[in-house]
């Protein structure tokens, strides 16, 4: 399909020269003329972007040229509205076509944020973009150059070649948004334009990573908190979330009930040292008796 339509294009042309050429002076001179730009057709002709991106991309660029405001902030606006919607275009193909899953989630954000942006911009166009001085459109050569360094990305796959044109995509964002800085204008969307560029440089360094088959690095997770710190915030929290379930302690063995005493016994009397016995009292002599001392 690629090289049909390269070759229709090609004989389309050549024969529009040749019937310019037949409306010519002299013979000689127009067989000349009409060869020099048969070949300068072939050549342009075959330099046309192809490929599954080739048609957005080039809507994409008429759209941009296109479009125009009041002043540099308003162009700007209106210019990155198309530039974004390329870039969803562009996205979707990948996504339709199917590519290495890395690839196509990055495509699923890139539309999701770049619509996002879309709605913002045009919100600022329909309330009216006014200030700034100097030339109302300095994005000319910016976009010119944007637009043919995304003609010549290609990759060894559909994911490499949709990588690698959006990197320069995103440079051109970059570039506008610089020059518009550099110019000033509207302070809303200077604002816009400096977060534009500190966004767009980061999606060229993910994409740039990727290719180099870097893994995207996942976000800081927050660590799991401690058994002993989850049962100090719960005990601190009154409540607010869920007891840690713990191991039930062992309950503590029953001590044997005490038994009262019976009525009309008399307690058990305490266990006493036996009592020594009496030592012998030495006999009384009648005679010792008689005088009293016994």
């Amino acid at each position: 399909m690629k090289h049909s339509l390269k070759s229709k294009r090609i004989l389309l042309a050549a024969s529009l020269i040749a019937l310019l050429a037949a409306c010519g002076g002299g013979e000689g001179n127009q067989t000349e003329q009409a060869n020099s730009q048969q070949q300068r057709a072939i050549d342009s002709a075959q330099a046309m972007p192809s490929g599954p991106f080739a048609q957005a991309e080039m809507q994409m660029n008429e759209r941009m040229m296109a479009s125009s405001g009041a002043n540099a902030s308003e162009t700007w606006a209106r210019k990155m509205i198309e530039h974004h919607r390329g870039a969803v275009a562009m996205s979707q193909i990948l996504i339709d076509q199917g590519g290495e899953q890395r690839f196509v989630e990055m495509a699923r954000q890139t539309i999701e944020k770049q619509q996002r942006e879309i709605g913002e911009l045009e919100q600022l166009v329909a309330g009216g973009i006014t200030g700034g001085s100097g030339e109302a459109n300095p994005f000319g050569p910016v976009e010119q150059s944007m637009h043919q360094r995304m003609m010549a990305a290609s990759g060894g796959n559909i994911s490499e070649t949709w990588a690698r044109k959006m990197i320069a995509h995103h440079q051109g964002a970059v570039d506008m948004s610089e020059a518009l800085i550099r110019q000033g204008g509207n302070p809303e969307v200077l604002a816009m334009a400096r977060r534009t560029a500190e966004d767009q440089r980061r999606e060229i360094a993910h994409l740039e990573a990727m290719l180099r088959g870097e893994a995207m690095a996942p976000r800081a997770a927050a660590p799991a908190p401690s058994a002993s710190a989850s049962a100090s915030a719960k005990q601190t929290s009154g409540g607010a979330t869920s007891p840690v379930a713990r191991e039930p302690s062992p309950a503590p063995k029953a001590r044997p009930a005490e038994r009262p005493a019976p009525r009309n016994q008399t307690p058990p009397r305490a266990a006493t040292q036996p009592t020594p016995a009496p030592a012998a009292t030495p006999t009384c002599a009648p005679e010792h008796r008689a005088l009293g001392h016994c």
